[in-house]
This record gives structure tokens, sequence and C-alpha cells, in this order.
């Protein structure tokens, strides 16, 4: 065997292995945190973290380890002095190393990737409420930065919720004076 026919088989193999199953981990961490209604952090609620290739399980605000799959992550957090859950359901996109594989490996290590899953990637930072169920997507991922929630209407339309700490504001105090002269109150005002 002469030393191109060596080298040759050398670049198949690597192709036929996958690029990205090559530069990434079949793990992705994943920082979770929670929030109650007033917006305060809470420590050590247990978060179960389940996809189709299984159940993985942390505490806020610690980074839970999953693996990576095509699918939805759904985390479930449960506040450990109550029973106040906290949900989000994360959308996994393709990574741009699978693109790598398509280009340079004819697409076989492409197959490879996604059919185990390690082509795909979940957003890395996710903050969720108590009594909400908020969904993240791997497409809005900015490195460094919590990714950005969106809920869920009555009509399945996926509203941004681009403010958390205004979302988790209380509605605007109304307050009641009276009438002058006396016993009549005078309608409903928001406070300035």
């Amino acid at each position: 065997m002469n030393q191109y026919t060596v080298m040759g088989l050398g670049w198949a193999l690597s192709v036929l292995t996958g690029c990205a199953s090559l530069t990434t981990d079949k793990m992705q961490p994943i920082k979770v945190e929670a929030f109650d209604a007033q917006g305060n952090s809470i420590k050590g609620a247990k978060c179960a973290l389940q996809n189709s290739a299984g159940t993985f399980y942390s505490e806020t605000p610690n980074m839970a380890y999953v693996r990576k799959a095509a699918g939805a992550l759904v985390v479930t957090c449960t506040e450990p002095k109550a029973e106040a859950i906290a949900d989000g359901v994360l959308t996994s996109r393709v990574g741009g190393a699978v693109f790598g594989n398509i280009l340079f490996g004819g697409g076989i290590g492409a197959i490879v990737d996604t059919a185990s899953g390690v082509a795909y990637n979940y957003p890395e930072w996710v903050q969720l409420m108590v009594n909400q169920t908020f969904y993240f997507d791997r497409k809005h991922h900015t490195d460094g930065q919590p990714t950005p929630a969106y809920i869920q209407d009555e009509s399945g339309q996926k509203i941004l919720v681009s403010d958390r700490q205004a979302f988790l504001r209380p509605l605007p105090v109304k307050e009641v004076t009276e009438v002058a002269g006396g016993a009549e109150k005078a309608p409903l005002q928001p406070k300035p």
C-alpha cells in the first residue's frame, strides 16, 4: 500500500464518521434559571429535562447536561418550598458543523450526525418563571445571553417576552378617590 492510498483511506474514514461528531460532543450544557412571580431567582428548584434521548436532572441555577437530539427538550422545574412549576420548551437547530459535512464529505457525515443527534444544538441559557410555559428557540441564541422567551396565546401564536422584568411586574394599581362632598366614589383611575 502506498502513501497516497493510506492518506485516501484516512480521509474517507473521517468523512464517513461525520465532521460534527468529531468536533462536537453528544452532550450539551444548558444553564437553567427559574424565577418566582415577583422576579426573584429561585435557588434549588428541581428540574427534569426530557427529549427523545432521555431524561436529565439538575437544580437551578446550575448547568444541566443533556444529550443532543432533533426534537424538542421539555424542561419542568419544581420550586423547592411549594408546588409551583416553571415549564419551558426548547427547540433545537442544526449546528454549523453539519454544513461542513455536506461541503467536504458529500453529505454522508451529515446523515450520520443528524441521525445521532450530534448535529443539533439547544439554546444554552434559559430563564423560566413559575406558573408559565415559555418557549425558546436555538435560532434566537446569542453567546453569553439568556435566550429570548416566548409565550403562546390562545390561538397558538407565539409572542416574544422581550422584557422579562416588565412581564413580571404586576398590573398598575388602581385607586379609588372620593368625590367632593362625600358619599360617591369616582371611577377607578390608574396611578400615574
